[in-house]
């Protein structure tokens, strides 16, 4: 007789329970299959972590497995092996890690069959194929003879890309499979039309906008080896491919890499792990490298291999710097500088395109009474709601609550409400005024991923236009057109209570001044800001990130924050205010018994306090790098000891957002 170690599909307790299932005489199982097993008075699904010959379970107790959910292995081995280290690392529950290895379509027994879907559509493109510079050149071969983790630090417009092609097209000439991760679904249409002018259907593409046949389609694509380079967004780091030969981390900076919702992880370590498994190299790519992961190149645990010029010698666009402040005193009290609208109406009469970069979408951040100072705030959450002009509502872009603006003031019935800081709607607007041409790319108006094809397709062919959108806008986008890009309110990013925001903000601008001259066009960048003195903008106008690098560094070093110790937030949600601060109340105790062994340990209400009905409160401690992973795993044991059924309880290393 033969039984099956199986793991249920099923949230039964904080803790991963692995139960013995008999094997039916006439049914083949094998590790990594999914089945149908009987728990309790159900049927529910699991995975089959292995098999054995003997069990300690008695006879009349044993339950046998009811059917073989699917004619494949769906878990192959390289993920039944770094299965124990990925939870190990991130301190995770292995029901929630293998979760990650499929697609949400194929868990869930009741779903139907799923419908073949038309190709995903790419942005149209010119891609013939480039040869590559000298410098180009000497980079793919250093890379492809590596087995561990490369920087790449390449200018924008340095041909990035092309290396990366490069690179993938050697390592399928060897067999082999390639992982190519980008930050955002914004950029996969462009990087996808790349790929697939090269590689033709060899490429799958796997993000959260595709719709549910989709996803499954491309995984399937990919498991089944008809498709040997995955595309995709954070979670096709997950990609079912075998044998890789390099996995690639475009704009590895970005924040999107860190999964902040259950389960909670960092793409970058993910990679690190399946890399050592393949003996493969990975890159880290990016203009602005995270402070982190620069750090480790400069003291030589990643190697280092720099692109610094741009493609065909083409010159960085400049940077004027704008202080609004002083076009105020002058009389201007618009969105927009005079330098910035003479520059636009001359970009536009000489046919070129222009974009605009916003972090702040809707038509106002806020409404406020003057008269007494009432915020119209989420009843559910904790932050003030956007007024959106579009559809006339207030919105929460938080839980996605809709409430009907008010003309009067509800607290003192006052008719004096100011709206507050300028969201892109307002920005779009007031260039339509101007008669331009104007496209949008915002969360907002890109509810599929066919809406940000057309988009970028339409703006692409559309001479004497302007592109207006948030991040979306900002990185890998490669438009020959653009001559000019606007950054509005520069310092919106600077103003957070993070220690990573001039990080962000020298990445932001970089990325998105990137964006212009990128062809024979002379690029110019106009930076409004009403602190034009900072340094941060200064350094970026140069492009200078290793002057930038130097001062960021050691601040780091000085107040003691990543990469010279390690964050670790405990992150505590529920119903019930006095709940959690009992159980804090108790953690706190036990954590205490080691303070001298933190850099820094406290209980907090979150920024964010209240979360779509929610409160939240945060343990945050700041850990010496040399005894990390002893002191990550005390808190995951405090924590696990304390947990009350009750709460969400989260444990966070390194997290982008601390609200």
């Amino acid at each position: 007789m033969k039984y099956a170690s199986v793991i249920i599909d099923a949230v039964i307790s904080s803790d991963d329970k692995v139960f013995d299932y008999l094997i039916p005489d006439d049914v083949s199982i094998q590790s990594g299959m999914r089945v149908l097993v009987p728990f309790g008075e159900r049927d529910v699904e699991g995975f089959v972590l292995g098999t054995h010959n003997k069990t300690d379970v008695p006879a009349d107790k044993i339950k046998q497995i009811t059917k073989v959910l699917d004619d494949f292995i769906a878990v192959n081995k390289e993920f039944l092996t770094i299965l124990d280290e990925i939870c190990g690392v991130f301190k995770l529950r292995k029901i929630d890690v293998l979760r990650l290895f499929v697609p949400a379509p194929m868990r869930g027994r009741k779903r139907k069959r799923i419908p073949k879907n038309k190709e995903i559509r790419a942005v149209n493109i010119d891609a013939k194929k480039v040869v590559l510079t000298e410098q180009q050149r000497e980079v793919a071969d250093n890379i492809l003879k590596s087995d561990g983790v490369v920087v790449l630090h390449g200018v924008t417009g340095s041909g990035k890309t092309e290396v990366y092609m490069n690179v993938i097209e050697r390592v399928l000439s060897q067999e082999k499979t390639a992982i190519m991760l980008v930050p955002e679904i914004g950029l996969t249409p462009q990087v996808l039309a790349n790929f697939r002018a090269r590689f033709g259907g060899n490429v799958a593409m796997l993000h959260s906008g595709l719709t549910v046949g989709e996803r499954y389609d491309e995984w399937l694509r990919l498991h089944t080896g008809e498709a040997k380079i995955a595309i995709g967004a954070r979670s096709a780091v997950f990609a079912p491919v075998e044998n890789v030969g390099a996995i690639i981390i475009d704009e590895e900076h970005d924040g999107s890499y860190f999964s902040e919702s259950n389960p909670r992880f960092h793409t970058h370590e993910i990679a690190k792990i399946r890399a050592k498994y393949n003996k493969c190299p990975i890159v880290l790519g990016s203009a602005t490298p995270s402070i982190e992961t620069y750090h480790k190149a400069v003291t030589g645990e990643y190697g280092l291999l720099k692109l610094d010029k741009r493609v065909n010698n083409l010159q960085m666009p400049t940077v004027e710097l704008v202080d609004m402040a002083a076009e105020l005193r002058g009389g201007n009290g618009g969105i927009f500088s005079r330098s910035f609208i003479d520059k636009l109406t001359k970009c536009m009469e000489a046919g070129n395109q222009a974009i605009i970069f916003l972090n702040r979408r809707g038509f106002s951040s806020f409404v406020m009474c003057k008269n007494c100072g009432w915020v119209a705030r989420c009843e559910n959450c904790d932050v003030s709601l956007v007024y959106h002009k579009e559809d006339s509502q207030l919105k929460c872009h938080y839980c996605a609550s809709r409430f009907t603006p008010v003309s009067r003031c509800p607290e003192c019935s006052s008719t004096y409400l100011k709206h507050g800081a300028t969201g892109t709607q307002k920005l779009v607007e007031e260039l339509e005024k101007l008669n331009f041409k104007v496209f949008r790319m915002d969360a907002d108006n890109i509810k599929t991923k066919d809406d940000l094809v057309d988009i970028l397709d339409e703006f692409g062919k559309t001479k004497s236009s302007i592109l207006v959108g948030t991040q979306m806008v900002a990185k890998g986008h490669h438009f020959p057109l653009v001559s000019l890009v606007g950054i509005i309110d520069a310092d919106n990013s600077l103003h957070f209570s993070d220690y990573r925001a001039t990080e962000r903000t020298f990445a932001l601008i970089t990325q998105v001044a990137g964006r212009a001259g990128r062809d024979n066009a002379t690029g110019h960048v106009v930076l409004q800001t009403y602190i034009p003195t900072h340094y941060v903008y200064r350094l970026a106008a140069n492009y200078d990130y290793a002057k930038f690098f130097d001062k960021e560094i050691n601040t780091r070093q000085v107040t003691k924050y990543p990469p010279f110790t390690t964050v670790v937030r405990i992150l505590v949600t529920g119903e019930r205010d006095d709940h959690i601060k009992a159980f804090l109340q108790k953690l706190m105790t036990d954590l205490r018994t080691r303070e001298k062994d933190f850099v820094y340990l406290a209980a907090m209400k979150s920024p964010l306090g209240r979360l779509q009905n929610k409160f939240r409160y945060q343990v945050l401690a700041r850990i010496s790098r040399q005894t990390d992973k002893e002191m990550i795993d005390f808190m995951d044991t405090v924590m696990r000891t304390h947990r009350p059924k009750n709460l969400q309880v989260f444990l966070e290393i390194n997290p982008q957002s601390l609200s």
